[in-house]
């Protein structure tokens, strides 16, 4: 009887959830309550496309002065005039680019399979 009792609960249960009614609260244009347009995978993506390529003009660069105390008045030891960024111009014609030259070795003499008086660097 108890198992009888058991399953008519259930039974009674499972009816009343199959026959309750839901509702969606989605609403389109033209107020169908069955067809939603709102996709949150979507906007999603697009916010992500919009940060991961940002235009150069909307970037905000903050710099934040930092002072720095060092506990006494600087200007007392340094001469009349000082600028410390004096100078500090970059001209392009002052870089020296160095450049290593590796030394190839063959493991044999060339020499002896190369024309006589030959520059490899002659124009």
């Amino acid at each position: 009887m108890k198992k009888l009792s058991v399953l008519l609960g259930i039974g009674i249960l499972g009816v009343l959830l199959i026959s309750a009614k839901a509702t969606n609260f989605c609403v389109d244009a033209d107020h169908n309550p069955h067809v939603s347009n709102h996709n949150p995978f979507a906007e999603g993506l697009q916010i992500e496309m919009e940060s991961a390529n940002p235009d150069a003009s909307e970037i905000v660069l903050l710099e934040e002065e930092e002072e720095v105390d060092l506990g006494f008045d600087t200007a007392e030891y340094l001469p009349l005039g000082f600028n410390a960024y004096e100078g500090m111009e970059l001209d392009v014609e002052d870089i020296v680019i160095l450049e290593d030259e590796e030394e190839v070795d063959l493991g044999f003499d060339v020499a002896p399979y190369l024309p006589e008086n030959f520059d490899a660097y002659a124009k």
